[in-house]
């Protein structure tokens, strides 16, 4: 803060016989008494006020800045967005005043500006606009006094701010030129030594921002020599310390902690240099114990209250370095149990668990702490959709896990007798009235005390989650999380039946089918009533398959859930154990189910993956001697089963190519040759048949009479009803009925009023650049997640091409996923066949929910104008070979 000293006040008193004698002084003529008017204006009733404002505004700034103390610190904190908005007013006014003295006072003669105070107004304007983050007119301030007061040390405080600037908007290069600059002009006599003093930390905060701490370290050593400001050098140690510790060099990280704690500094930053020395201690030095006992401590002050979260980590931290892991789960856990405020805290501690919990395979918990981390991940956090996308997939294999553990306890309930399924039912309902009348004398309890009651089973904005669905049934109440589940209910033993305590019913299906098959003459409003509330039997047994129909249903529900999950584990998580143990539970509980052909294969690659030959050979005589035609048999009869298939594809294309041109090109008697050379070589590709036929139909239409075209046409509009030509067939078809009567007395079954989807704006250039195009056809689809097993694939099998995976809405309905760049429509047709032959990449997207194509980047923002997938696919499927 400026103050006016005793020699200061002679002045000003001085100044003011000056401003009577000078009170219509302009500044056009150059004398003494005019230069000393507006000097002194300048300096007092100018210069003076506007620094004082932005030295106001910077204390208040220091006081409000949060530090991020998970990330090694910035040298220099200047907040944030809206902690610059709170500096406008101060800042503001520093600006005005500094317009003031440049209009007022400037005593410019001969090409050189005579009043000091009005370059440093220019500099205190471009200051202003630093902290208002209004960077773009600080630089061009800070700009024009480097340039313009280029023969005063005026300059060196310009160019230092300018290339603070360039750090705060990421223009590294900008900001090291900058620097250099600077450092190249050290020998002039008159360069300021708090400038001099500075340039190694703003070096130093460029390393930081470039994540290159080794240099970093270095500058930050100098800065040490040449500064003695308590706080900033309080604050250099402790970024060395972080520094040393991302280094895992600890004695040293120890050593600077030690140091910050020493200084005295704000509670804050004293806080967290604890934390961090608790965690760098040498697990040699057997120290733990001690260090444990003073986190427990902290963790017992009430100052701590806030910061329980943190020290519960600290001592994860440190049972992680003396390897017990049991420690680790466990402090974790009460580190984001007791996360209130600081979710990136939260973040932190429920990844490192979820990540422990993930490796020992424990899915069930993983996807828990993974969906609390994700709810509060900055989209910007390193593999942000990886996670995301683990935790998309965690979720799936919980509610599968959970549909088979609750009907395997509800069909176990169903096989009990009366007397016990009663018993069991009786004690739930005991629990139930004991629970409840428990919170109701605690809610009494509270309210008497003039605190507000929180009931336990609010807090959700979805209306479903208590819409009487069994929990872990319900997926959106899954979604909820474990933890309000816990606020509820307590944490359950994990043993058979727990899920009942849960009190919820199931699917509305059996419901309605368990009234009609048992209670139908009951009274209607009475069972209601009962099925409504947990104090009736009837609440509990709604949910228990004990009808033929509500047992199929609930099996139904197993099978659908141990198929899916088995993929899930092979081919999402890539847990071969986990998958192994889920499909030879499936096989033995449902040995006849629907997907055993999917399932022996599935064991099969397993167990010969494992080495177990004798298991892989079973499986195999099992597929083998069952389905002998299907695909999965050609695939072990010939491992290069799919690339001959490719192989065909193509030559099946290449002749259709050839077959059309032939035709485009009225070569009609040579069309119908390839046409029937192709039916003849490719009879099973049911993609190709109906286009060989339209070609060859309507070139006997050409050289035959046209009955031969109806006939043909009738017999592909029956045979391939759904085929992409047959809009254009039942077209043709219509034309013939009216204008030449052609027909069979009645008309064709398939022919309806569509017409032709129109094909013109589209050009078929496949030596052009070309997209691959993906289009969801459902909102439903975790667009991320997809992308990101786009991205392993072509990470896997496309490394080369450097290829770029984008999506964007299409509609509100439809998104578009596109990769690229092809060379040619032959390897973008080559992509999208290996593309297509990938489980993995569009596993867990229904095969109804998705098309993919290629398109030229001539015609994509035809189709992304038009958005008719329809036209495009009608086009696509004509000019372009079907892989």
């Amino acid at each position: 803060m400026i103050q006016l000293g005793k020699y200061q006040r002679i002045i000003v008193v001085a100044g003011i016989a000056l401003l009577l004698i000078g009170a219509s002084c302009s500044t056009k003529k150059n004398t003494f008494t005019r230069r000393a008017y507006h000097s002194l204006t300048c300096h007092y009733n100018v210069y003076w006020n506007g620094m004082v404002s932005v030295e106001e505004g910077a204390d208040d700034l220091d006081r409000s800045i949060k530090e991020e103390y998970n990330h090694i610190l910035r040298v220099y904190n200047y907040g944030n967005q809206q902690d610059a908005l709170a500096l406008n007013p101060k800042m503001d006014r520093a600006i005005k005043k500094a317009s003031i003295g440049i209009q007022r006072h400037s005593m410019y003669f001969k090409g050189k500006e005579l009043n000091k105070w009005v370059r440093k107004s220019y500099f205190m304007m471009g200051l202003a606009h630093f902290y208002k983050k209004d960077f773009t007119s600080a630089r061009r301030v800070f700009d024009y006094v480097a340039k313009e007061y280029s023969n005063s040390p005026i300059q060196y405080e310009a160019l230092l701010w300018m290339a603070k600037t360039y750090l705060e908007t990421e223009r590294y290069e900008k900001a090291e030129a900058t620097l250099n600059l600077l450092q190249s002009k050290l020998e002039d006599s008159n360069f300021p030594t708090q400038v001099y003093n500075a340039i190694p930390l703003v070096y130093a905060d460029y390393y930081i921002a470039r994540e290159n701490y080794e240099l970093a370290s270095s500058y930050l050593q100098r800065g040490l020599e040449l500064n003695n400001n308590k706080q900033l050098v309080t604050r250099i140690n402790f970024i060395l310390g972080q520094i040393s510790q991302s280094n895992q060099d600890f004695s040293k990280a120890s050593s600077y902690f030690s140091k910050v704690i020493k200084r005295n500094p704000t509670y804050q930053m004293a806080f967290q240099a604890k934390m961090n020395l608790a965690q760098c201690y040498d697990e040699g030095s057997g120290e733990s114990k001690y260090i444990n006992k003073v986190l427990a401590k902290m963790a017992k002050e009430t100052k701590n209250k806030d910061y329980l979260d943190q020290i519960y980590y600290a001592m994860a931290q440190v049972a992680k370095k003396d390897g017990k892991d049991t420690l680790v789960v466990f402090y974790l856990r009460k580190s984001v149990s007791s996360s209130k405020t600081n979710n990136e805290q939260k973040t932190t501690s429920s990844l490192q668990l979820a990540d422990l919990y993930f490796a020992q395979s424990n899915y069930m918990e993983a996807q828990a702490y993974y969906d609390t981390a994700v709810s509060s991940l900055p989209k910007d956090f390193p593999d942000y959709e990886k996670i995301k996308a683990r935790a998309g997939i965690l979720s799936e294999i919980v509610v599968h896990i959970q549909v088979i553990n609750l009907q395997d306890s509800l069909q176990h309930l169903a096989a009990l007798d009366t007397t016990k399924l009663y018993a069991i039912v009786d004690q739930m309902i005991a629990e139930y009235v004991e629970e409840e009348e428990r919170l109701a004398a605690e809610k009494e309890e509270l309210q008497e005390g003039g605190i507000a009651f929180i009931d336990p089973n609010r807090g959700s904005k979805n209306p479903n989650l208590n819409t009487g669905k069994w929990y872990f049934y319900n997926a959106a109440a899954l979604g909820f999380g474990r933890t309000e589940f816990q606020k509820k209910w307590g944490t359950r033993q994990l043993i058979d039946n727990w899920r009942l305590t849960d009190k919820k019913p199931v699917m509305q299906t059996i419901e309605t089918e368990l009234t009609e098959d048992t209670i139908s003459n009951t009274n209607d409003s009475l069972v209601v009533a009962k099925k409504g509330s947990p104090r009736f039997r009837e609440y509990y047994l709604a949910d228990i398959p004990r009808t033929t129909r509500q047992r199929q249903v609930s099996d139904s529900m197993m099978v659908e859930a141990f198929h899916s999950l088995g993929f899930l584990y092979l081919e999402e998580l890539r847990d071969t154990s986990s998958a192994l143990k889920t499909y030879v539970d499936f096989q033995e509980k449902f040995p006849d189910n629907n997907y055993r052909l999917e399932t022996w294969y599935a064991l099969y690659k397993i167990y010969q993956s494992k080495g177990n030959l004798e298991e892989s050979d079973f499986y195999k005589g099992l597929i083998l001697g069952n389905y002998p035609e299907s695909i999965y048999a050609n695939v072990i009869n010939d491992p290069d089963y799919f690339v001959k298939l490719s192989q065909q594809k193509n030559e099946a294309a290449a002749l259709y190519e050839k077959t059309y041109s032939a035709y485009t090109s009225e070569q009609y008697l040579r069309t119908i040759t390839y046409a029937e050379k192709g039916m003849e070589l490719y009879p099973n590709d049911t993609s190709l048949i109906p286009k060989f036929l339209f070609l060859r139909a309507m070139s006997l239409g050409v050289v035959d009479v046209p009955d031969s075209l109806y006939s043909s046409l009738y017999y592909i509009a029956g045979k391939y009803p759904t085929s992409p030509v047959g809009p254009m067939v039942r077209s043709v078809m219509r034309t013939l009925e009216q204008e030449y009567g052609m027909g069979y007395g009645t008309k064709s079954a398939t022919a309806t009023d569509t017409t032709i989807v129109a094909m013109a704006p589209y050009k078929y250039a496949p030596a052009t650049t070309h997209l691959v195009m993906m289009v969801i056809l459902s909102p439903d689809v975790n667009i991320n997640a997809l992308k990101i097993r786009i991205s392993d694939f072509d990470k896997k099998y496309f490394e080369l091409k450097q290829l770029k995976v984008k999506s964007l809405m299409l509609d509100n309905d439809r998104s578009l996923v596109t990769i690229g760049n092809f060379d040619s429509e032959g390897e973008a047709g080559n992509y999208l066949m290996a593309l297509k032959n990938d489980s993995y990449v569009t596993s867990g997207v229904n095969s109804n929910h998705h098309q993919v194509y290629s398109i030229s980047l001539e015609n994509y923002p035809l189709f992304y104008k038009d958005k008719n997938l329809e036209g495009y696919e009608l086009f696509w499927k004509e000019n372009y070979p079907q892989r």
